[in-house]
C-alpha cells in the first residue's frame, strides 16, 4: 500500500482536478460555448457519445461505474483501478451495423507494480465514409488508494473526430484534450459508490460530452453483481437564449458468475434524446484469459445497434 509520503504527493498533484467533481463545470472558452452539437447527416438529434468502451461496460447498459475494475475501470471509472492487484491487456472491437462503422483498440492496465495504480488505452474509428464520423481517442489514467475504502482517479484524455462525406471538408467535430475525474467509496465489503466526471474540460461535441454523476454498486457473495448509475448531461443540449439545458442518462444492470461464466444484463434511458436501450452481454474466463461480447439495442426510435467482442490477457 502507498506510505503517507507517497500518498500525500500524489494527491496534492491530483486535487486541482478533482475539485472539478465539486464545482459546476462551465465552458473552456467562448468557441466552444458557442459551437452546436454535432449531428449526423439525416439525423436531428445531437451523435451520441463516443469513447472507449469494454464488454462488460456494454452489457451492463448504465451500470457499470461503481463496480468497474481492470480496464472497465479505465474506460469508466480511474479510482476503480485501485481495486484489486491486476495486470490486464485488452484488445476489443466493436461495430455498429446501422452506421456501417467499425473500431478497434486496445488497453493495459497496472495496479500491481506500485503504489499508484495506472492504466492506458488507445482507439481508433473507421467510420463508413458517407455520413456520420470516424477520429481516434486515446486516454491515460492514474489513480490512488487510500487503504481499502477510498480511492481517487484522474484520466487525460485526447479525442480527434472528423466529419465524413458532404461535410467531410468543415471543422472536425472534436480535436481536443480533455479530462475525467472520479472518486471511490467501499464503505463495506461488495458495496461501492463512485462520484464521476468526464470531459470537464467542455470540448463543444456531443461525441465527448461533459457529464457529472454517480453510481452505486453491491456484490453478493462475490457472484451476483447489482448496479445503477445516473449522469447529467451538461454539454449537449442548449435552450434558445444558449444557456446549458442538463439532460440525464438513467440505468442499470446485474451480472452474474457463473463459475467461469460471467451473464451479464442491462438498460439505460436517455433523456435528452428520449431514447430507450436494452444490453447483454456474456463471457469466459480463467486465471489467464478473458473473452467477453456484448450486445446493445436501441428499442424506440430508428433501429441501432451495437456489437463489442474483447479478450484480454491477465498477467497478474
Amino acid at each position: 500500500m502507498p506510505t503517507t509520503s507517497s500518498r500525500t504527493h500524489v494527491l496534492r498533484a491530483l486535487l486541482p482536478a478533482l475539485a472539478a467533481l465539486a464545482a459546476w463545470p462551465v465552458h473552456a472558452s467562448a468557441q466552444s460555448a458557442s459551437t452546436q452539437p454535432a449531428v449526423e447527416v439525416g439525423s436531428r438529434s445531437p451523435l451520441l457519445a463516443d469513447t472507449y468502451e469494454t464488454a462488460r461496460g456494454m452489457a451492463l447498459g448504465l451500470g457499470a461505474r461503481a463496480s468497474a475494475t481492470s480496464t472497465s475501470g479505465l474506460a469508466y471509472n480511474a479510482a476503480g483501478l485501485s481495486i484489486g492487484r491486476l495486470y490486464h491487456i485488452e484488445s476489443v472491437a466493436q461495430y455498429e451495423p446501422q452506421g456501417s462503422r467499425f473500431s478497434v483498440g486496445g488497453a493495459l492496465i497496472d495496479s500491481h507494480s506500485g503504489p499508484v495504480n495506472m492504466g492506458t488505452s488507445f482507439r481508433y474509428v473507421h467510420g463508413n465514409g458517407d455520413t456520420g464520423h470516424g477520429g481516434y481517442d486515446g486516454r491515460i489514467a492514474l489513480a490512488v488508494p487510500f487503504g481499502d475504502h477510498f480511492a481517487i482517479g484522474v484520466t487525460g484524455r485526447y479525442i480527434s473526430f472528423w466529419r465524413e462525406g458532404a461535410d467531410e471538408n468543415a471543422d472536425p467535430y472534436a480535436e481536443h484534450i480533455t479530462f475525467d475525474a472520479s472518486i471511490r467509496v467501499s464503505p463495506v465489503e461488495g458495496l461501492h459508490f463512485a462520484a464521476l466526471g468526464y470531459n470537464l474540460i467542455d470540448v463543444g461535441s456531443s461525441l465527448a460530452p461533459m457529464q457529472v454523476g454517480g453510481s452505486v454498486s453491491y456484490t453478493i457473495d462475490g457472484a451476483l453483481t447489482l448496479a445503477f448509475d445516473g449522469l447529467a448531461d451538461l454539454g449537449t443540449f442548449d435552450y434558445e437564449d444558449g444557456t446549458i439545458r442538463p439532460e440525464g442518462l438513467f440505468g442499470g444492470g446485474v451480472e452474474y458468475f457463473t463459475g467461469e461464466v460471467p451473464i451479464r444484463a442491462g438498460y439505460m434511458y436517455d433523456t435528452g434524446r428520449d431514447l430507450h436501450y436494452v444490453t447483454a452481454g456474456a463471457g469466459w474466463m480463467n486465471e489467464q484469459l478473458g473473452i467477453d461480447i456484448a450486445w446493445r439495442q436501441q428499442v424506440t426510435g430508428p433501429l441501432d445497434t451495437w456489437l463489442l467482442a474483447s479478450f484480454r490477457y491477465f498477467v497478474h
